[in-house]
């Protein structure tokens, strides 16, 4: 019986390495374009007219964000839908810049549609 157990043993681990994980791995750096694909996509927002909000603006938009960070002078606020990650910089209580990411943390090249997909799907507060 032990000679049986040890090549099903040593079978059972070179099999275990065989396996892969198919998902990519996240990264804000990478000059991967991100994909957008929202089941409740909404209508795109420019963010120009983002730009320039106060916190109350925002939230009659896309509602209380999934988070609320404060680094030095700057504060940001990430909105979240079912296809995207929306990030809000505030200077000064006012929107300064915004920025998008898909679900693998790939920046969008249309941060308008993310925006828009945010605002359909708000958060209540």
């Amino acid at each position: 019986m032990k000679s049986a157990f040890w090549p099903l043993a040593a079978a059972a681990l070179l099999l275990g390495g065989c396996v892969s994980e198919s998902s990519q791995p996240y990264s804000l750096s990478g000059n991967e374009q991100g994909i957008f694909h929202s089941a409740n996509a909404g209508r795109p927002i420019p963010l120009s007219r983002i730009k320039g909000m106060d916190e109350q603006q925002l939230r009659a938009i896309f509602g209380a964000p999934a988070l609320d960070r404060r680094d030095a002078g700057t504060r940001v606020l990430r909105y979240q839908s079912d296809a995207c990650s929306l990030f809000v910089y505030l200077s000064n209580d006012r929107a300064d810049y915004a920025d998008a990411y898909d679900l693998k943390l790939r920046r969008l090249m249309n941060a308008d549609q993310c925006a828009g997909s945010v605002a359909a799907q708000r958060r209540a507060a």
